[in-house]
């Protein structure tokens, strides 16, 4: 559609004769044709004269033909022009027309639903006020196992707390244990070391134990003798003893016993030590040593857990510290983000600005303005699509909710006598239900109002959108119109000539889109000639690069262009001096500039 519109007004701009124009260009046709044919036709008229008026005549004729068949040609295109018009006309009226009974319709519905919630809110009243006085006696019910509840609640929480201390201190001995470990694995390495030293000490050594062992077989021999006669010394004592302190109380026996089992522990530990063959003193030294070591080792361990706490707590604040700046670190970084990301939009919002003013201030040739022209159509049909949508969502979510209204007051009432019979004494968990869905069917219905709000707001913003869209459109039109009706008056007898040339139909239709091309580039040079000459030096340098392009200027000539206008922009400086020669910037000079 559009690139018919766009043929059309260009065949209208390319025929349509001009007001001072129009006597001027039969005259020149007829006078071209005339000599054309005279100077094809010399000798035949100077041989016959009769005839080559009648070819003249007949010419004319046809000439006069194909002219009236033009402008039939043109008045029905200006026709079919308005008729569209009118149809455009027509379908906006209609489109508001059916805004206005959409936005009727949609009140209407929003009324009724306003009634039908007012209605379902008196019976949703009468029933709460029946059901306060039992929900009076849960909520007392509920408060009483909440403080229980919380009660209990405190001693879990009390026994979380001793269970995570006991937790602690197992992790603490654990550590400490494995600390243990690995000493006491330090420590056996080292035995083992000097353990393989002293297998060679005990290899030299073995004969020396073979002479003591038979001296110790010896003294075991009279140890034996030696005990036997211990044993009978003991029990010829204690007969003694009984005699003595029979008439003596039962403790003084029992400590009595007490010493005896005393005395056989030192027997036993003498016997031993005889086995040994050591002396008092190695045994003295000996069990000094056992203490000391054991002293030594109850110290170090203390110290040990001293510092592993105290290590532990400042591994723990280091941590903390390390947590808080990481927190405030990956805050800043954000914080830094965000401003990096809006900087960046806005740098790329004056871009686009920018970008769109100069194509406005440059404002390519008119097909890209009908390509733009069509865009916003586009927009205009999709934002109404999508307006009616939303309205069509919003009609299906009102129905579903008055339907869901209508269940809810159909289940309330046959419902509401057996309740008030069943429910006299006791609460059932049935009302509870029934009146939570009746907050549910409540906050849906508050929830739809304020998508109903919503979707309003929407479609008034899409129809401002739809009123701006229209406005740029028409101004646009208006735009194209007044470029295509701008042009030279000294280049609509070219046109005319190469259009009335009798030549083939293919011929005659390249030679005008190359004349409508080249009239169209000739247009928007010169457009952006005079803009770039009428507007500032601030405005100018964003149109350098077109006019650069538009007149094939070179580097240096293009560089030389924007000195000159930093020159005049800025207070100081000296002039720029052309460099080199300026070669011609137009490679097919066009005759008749305006």
């Amino acid at each position: 559609m559009f690139a018919k519109l766009k043929k059309k007004i260009a065949e209208e701009a390319a025929v349509a004769p001009r007001p001072g124009g129009a006597a001027r260009i039969p005259r020149s046709v007829s006078k071209e044709s005339i000599t054309s044919v005279g100077a094809d036709s010399g000798d035949d008229f100077a041989s016959d004269g009769s005839s080559s008026r009648e070819d003249l005549s007949s010419q004319l004729f046809r000439r006069n033909e194909q002219i009236r068949k033009l402008e039939v040609k043109l008045s029905d295109y200006a026709d079919q022009i308005r008729n569209l018009q009118k149809m455009k006309e027509k379908l906006e009226n209609a489109l508001e027309k059916h805004q206005d009974s959409s936005m009727r319709k949609f009140q209407e519905q929003n009324e009724a639903h306003q009634a039908s919630r007012a209605k379902m809110a008196e019976g949703m009243a009468l029933a709460l006020g029946k059901k306060d006085k039992e929900w009076m006696e849960i909520l007392a019910q509920v408060e009483k196992e909440k403080k229980m509840l919380q009660t209990q609640l405190q001693e879990m929480r009390e026994q979380s707390l001793n269970l995570f201390q006991k937790r602690d201190e197992i992790d603490e001995l654990e550590g400490f244990q494995q600390q243990e470990i690995a000493k006491v694995k330090h420590m056996l390495l080292k035995k083992e070391e000097s353990l393989s030293r002293a297998e060679q000490e005990l290899e030299a050594r073995a004969q020396e134990l073979s002479q003591a062992q038979a001296e110790l077989q010896a003294a075991r021999s009279e140890s034996s003798g030696l005990r036997r006669d211990l044993q009978d010394l003991q029990q010829h004592l204690l007969q003694l003893e009984a005699r003595r302190y029979g008439a003596e109380d039962f403790p003084g026996a029992v400590d009595r016993d007490k010493l005896t089992e005393e005395l056989q522990e030192k027997v036993s530990s003498l016997e031993k030590k005889l086995e040994r063959n050591l002396s008092g003193d190695e045994h003295v030294q000996e069990l000094l040593k056992e203490k000391a070591a054991l002293e030594q080792r109850l110290e170090e361990s203390r110290q040990q857990v001293l510092t592993d706490r105290t290590r532990h707590s400042e591994a723990v604040i280091q941590l903390e510290t390390q947590n808080e700046m990481s927190s405030r670190e990956t805050v800043s970084v954000e914080i830094a983000k965000a401003l990096e990301e809006t900087r960046k939009q806005r740098e790329e919002l004056q871009q686009n600005s920018h970008l769109l003013l100069s194509r406005f201030l440059l404002f390519p040739d008119h097909e890209a303005a009908l390509l733009q022209v069509h865009q916003l159509q586009l927009d205009i049909e999709a934002s109404q699509s999508q307006a009616v949508e939303k309205e069509e969502t919003a009609r299906k979510e009102i129905d579903e909710l008055k339907l869901q209204v209508q269940e809810c007051l159909l289940v309330l009432e046959p419902e509401e006598s057996t309740r008030a019979l069943n429910n006299e004494h006791c609460p059932s968990p049935e009302n509870s239900v029934v009146e939570q869905n009746g907050e549910v069917a409540a906050a849906d219905v508050i929830q739809l109002q304020k998508d109903n709000r919503e979707l309003e707001q929407q479609i008034a913003e899409k129809n401002k959108m739809i009123k701006q869209l229209q406005q740029r459109m028409a101004e646009l039109k208006k735009t194209l119109q007044k470029e295509l009706k701008i042009r030279p008056d000294s280049e609509v007898p070219e046109l005319r000539t190469n259009s009335e040339v009798p030549n083939a139909s293919v011929t005659v239709t390249n030679n005008s889109d190359l004349n409508d091309s080249r009239e169209i580039n000739f247009e928007y040079l010169k457009h952006v000639v005079l803009k770039f000459m009428s507007c500032r030096e601030s405005e100018a340098f964003h149109l350098i690069k077109a006019v650069s392009v538009l007149l094939n200027f070179s580097q240096e000539e293009e560089n030389m262009l924007k000195e000159t206008l930093e020159y005049k922009m800025s207070w100081f400086g000296s002039k720029p001096s052309p460099k080199g020669s300026i070669r011609p910037s137009i490679s097919s000079p066009r005759t008749l500039w305006p």
